[in-house]
């Protein structure tokens, strides 16, 4: 097959970026004698570094593999009929692979890849890499990256002396700090502890705790006079995750009682968080950050790096050569959750390698590990435990009339509804329907609805009014593997929105086809206004002005007395909340937010969450990460819409990503 027509192939499957094509020119250009075998190998590669994966193997047998359960999920998300299926096998792909390593071996693409990267690179774009006795492909930049991260862990976490750990001193500390409101747990305190000492990486779930430790820990490090004149930088890799992060450490300052003129107290509060191209100084003319390898950071600093498991290989490397070896720096995340979107998953490799420096929380102050969802968490992770146990499914013919309600008594309910196979359609917009009556369909009414009749006054029933709209529109969340589909957020949206215009005969708005009550979120960075992907927020209106306004919280940093209504410059404020008139946003940057991503629920915490997975046992958003990053949201109540054999399929396909990174 001529590489166009493979490479024609994946593009019309959505297997491969546009960008490719021109890489793959690119590549005969410089390799005059290049065969269309070996330019296969390279659509194979690209098509799987749009995975994540930043190396493939140069071995028939594992690269087989690996491409093919891609190429069988390909043909079942895109519906590929069982006439076109034959269009290639895997018979077909043994052939192609067999050949197109032939030159990767032979020495023939000599002017593009370089097979000895113990000497210097002469400009070659990739790199073949001996690693545990088989050859690696890497593109040059990866490789590079991959060695960063491992020359810098190596240099930066140094496993400590832990002999003299004084936890009890740091239990009782706090809880005097606290009035006894809040106990440190055993795991908490010796990642405090620790970090005295240490650099660490500190990881676990949803509701450990992660913030509060590295509050407290940097807490006992202000202690010290030396420490409280070290640059602090509080960073995460999105605008929504730094600003997540910087309000978790003012709410855990505020449980402290001590006075504003504290000096670790005003440390804190004054930190700004940044996202870690900000931090890096991203200068879009170079294509390159400020602070590098060249250029680092001054030594008397302490770095917080937050939601590590989202940072990508690049980035991550591009952050660890900026930070010089006698910084403290302390990395948090989750190591169970969704990869990085782009390429690699750094966390889990340092996680799995990097032991010594790892402190993991093990307790939630979300869900009790007894409760419902933490024990099917657990059983998510655990394959020793028998899935089906936890697994109790009801038809939804026989929960139509009370849904949403639980049938389980327990902490932290989990129910399990399955559609009858011919009526799934019809059933998942009874579901949805239903769904929306409880949560959502009241935040529209023309009649009873604040979103409808807002005043502009800063006055404490009003504030009241903001308060109890804001908590009852993100009572609930519905959250779904894929955008498009039956399953699908693109689906489910409109069932909800047509359903509430219908309802209250919202058809008068003509500022983008929005209404008060409706839920939206923003999906393109505004760094104008601080907003980010991700963002979420209710429609709302004023009293005597005709503009929609998104209502969104930010925090104010303890500024809320200076925070009042003007609509004079537009976007406003009021207590904890921002308001940013919708004509100002792009349409393309909303999007309805009743249900979402998985993806873009992470971070996020919900009383009440209905999930719907895919069916298809080899979809590629059916996996274990996907399963276990959806039902970690709740804090309250969990509905999974699914089938037994759905969820076992979810708990036995674990996303792996080939980095090929050594500790």
């Amino acid at each position: 097959m001529n590489y166009k027509d493979f490479f024609n192939q994946l593009y019309k499957l959505n297997a491969i970026s546009s960008i490719w094509e021109k890489i793959l020119d690119m590549l005969r250009e410089m390799e005059k004698n290049i065969s269309d075998q070996a330019l296969d190998i390279f659509c194979i590669y690209f098509s799987l570094l749009d995975d994540g994966n930043t190396c493939i193997a140069l071995n028939k047998e594992k690269l087989l593999a690996k491409w093919m359960k891609k190429w069988n999920g390909l043909l079942l998300v895109n519906e590929v009929s069982e006439e076109e299926k034959d269009i290639l096998q895997e018979k077909d792909f043994e052939h192609i692979i067999e050949e197109g390593l032939k030159s990767f071996k032979d020495g023939s693409l000599k002017y593009i890849i370089e097979d000895n990267p113990s000497e210097e690179n002469k400009g070659k774009i990739f790199i073949i890499s001996n690693i545990d006795g088989n050859d690696w492909l890497f593109a040059e930049k990866y490789y590079c990256a991959k060695n960063i991260i491992e020359e810098r862990i190596k240099k930066l976490f140094l496993a400590g002396q832990r002999k003299s750990l004084d936890k009890k001193s740091i239990a009782d500390e706090f809880e005097k700090l606290t009035d006894k409101k809040f106990k440190l747990k055993e795991r908490q305190l010796e990642a405090i502890a620790r970090g005295q000492k240490e650099n660490l990486i500190i990881t676990g779930g949803p509701g450990t705790g992660k913030t509060t430790v590295i509050t407290y820990l940097l807490w006992e490090l202000f202690k010290d006079e030396d420490n409280l004149k070290k640059h602090l930088y509080l960073a995460a890799p999105s605008g929504k995750a730094a600003d997540r992060m910087k309000e978790s450490i003012l709410e855990a300052i505020n449980k402290i009682n001590c006075d504003s003129d504290c000096a670790a107290f005003k440390k804190l509060n004054t930190s700004d968080s940044y996202t870690i191209h900000r931090l890096l100084s991203y200068a879009p003319q170079e294509n390159s950050f400020i602070y590098n390898s060249e250029n680092q950071f001054n030594k008397d600093s302490i770095f917080v790096i937050d939601e590590a498991s989202m940072i990508d290989i690049d980035l991550f490397a591009s952050l660890l050569a900026a930070i010089p070896e006698q910084a403290r720096v302390f990395i948090l995340g989750d190591k169970d959750q969704l990869p990085s979107v782009q390429a690699g998953a750094v966390l889990g490799e340092i996680l799995s390698k990097k032991k010594d420096s790892v402190v993991e929380l093990n307790e939630s102050n979300r869900f009790n590990s007894d409760s419902e969802i933490g024990r099917l968490k657990d059983a998510v992770q655990n394959e020793q435990l028998e899935l089906k146990d936890f697994l109790h499914f009801e038809k939804w013919s026989a929960w139509k009339k009370d849904f949403p309600s639980e049938r389980n008594a327990g902490e932290n309910p989990v129910d399990f509804i399955e559609l009858d196979e011919g009526q799934k359609g019809k059933e998942i917009s009874e579901i949805v329907c239903n769904w929306s009556a409880a949560f959502y369909d009241h935040l529209a009414d023309k009649k009873n609805s604040p979103a409808y009749k807002l005043k502009a006054s800063f006055d404490k029933e009003n504030l009241q009014l903001l308060d109890k709209l804001w908590t009852d529109s993100m009572k609930a969340k519905i959250l779904c593997a894929e955008r498009r589909g039956l399953r699908g957020v693109e689906n489910i949206n409109k069932i909800i929105c047509d359903n509430i215009r219908e309802k209250n005969q919202l058809y008068d708005f003509s500022q983008g086809n929005y209404f008060p009550g409706q839920l939206l979120m923003i999906n393109q960075n505004q760094k104008m206004y601080k907003l980010y992907n991700g963002d979420c927020g209710i429609v709302v209106r004023f009293e005597n002005n005709p503009f929609l306004y998104l209502m969104i919280e930010k925090s104010a940093g303890g500024e809320e007395k200076e925070r009042n209504f003007s609509f004079e410059n537009r976007i406003f404020a009021a207590g904890r909340f921002m308001f940013y008139p919708l004509y100002l946003l792009p349409g393309e940057a909303l999007e309805t937010a009743y249900a979402i991503t998985i993806h873009k629920s992470q971070g996020s915490g919900y009383d009440n969450i209905l999930i719907f997975l895919p069916e298809q046992e080899q979809h590629p958003l059916l996996n274990r990460q996907i399963f276990y990053t959806a039902i970690t949201r709740t804090s309250g109540s969990t509905y999974i819409v699914a089938s037994e054999e759905i969820l076992c399929n979810a708990r036995k396909n674990i996303i792996e990503r080939d980095t090929m990174i050594q500790l």
